[in-house]
């Protein structure tokens, strides 16, 4: 089941890869990593105060000698609401390094949303379908509650897509910079 999952949120786009090649020395480039990176936990919600953290690191995670799981810090007044992980694993062979990274956009909090926001609709749109009211105009809000409900599923859908995307390009181009 978890390999159907899996594909389905790659054909979503909601977990994508991204192998990079350096050429720098596994060890060099660990060292780097590890001073970019803040040690904890890659958790939703761990740290609250997080934002107000003086550190100048751009990322939170875990970094050991053979693989890393990262995701960006977050900021003040940052609006980006980037929830995305990186998680990868590095191989050298000869003298370039090899970084495999799977980058996934989406939690297991969102679980509980989509299931919790699912009951809300269908509850309210039984209540509109059920209603012995003469007169009552509440067939003409269904269709509306459809068009909601399809921008509150659609919202988070989009927001960790573009989390994604964005975790991909900027991985990428702090791999590179590292390595000068």
């Amino acid at each position: 089941m978890e390999d159907s999952m899996k594909s389905v949120l790659e054909k979503l786009k909601l977990i994508d890869h991204l192998t990079t090649e350096l050429p720098i020395e596994k060890y060099e480039f660990v060292e780097k990593l590890r001073r970019n990176v803040d040690q904890g936990d890659t958790g939703v919600f761990l740290s609250p105060f997080e934002a107000f953290s003086s550190s100048k690191n751009e990322y939170k995670g875990t970094v050991t000698f053979d693989s890393f799981k990262i995701r960006r810090r977050r900021r003040f007044f940052d609006m980006a609401m980037n929830l995305a992980v990186a998680e990868g694993s590095f191989r050298q062979r000869e003298n370039l390094l090899i970084i495999e990274s799977t980058i996934k956009g989406f939690r297991s909090v969102f679980i509980l949303f989509i299931g919790f926001m699912f009951l809300v609709y269908t509850g309210i749109i039984a209540s509109f379908v059920s209603s012995d009211t003469p007169g009552d105009p509440g067939w003409f809000f269904v269709p509306f509650i459809f068009i909601h409900a399809a921008i509150m599923f659609g919202i988070p859908y989009f927001v960790m897509r573009r989390g994604v995307a964005r975790m991909k390009y900027e991985l990428e181009r702090d791999f590179f910079y590292m390595t000068k």
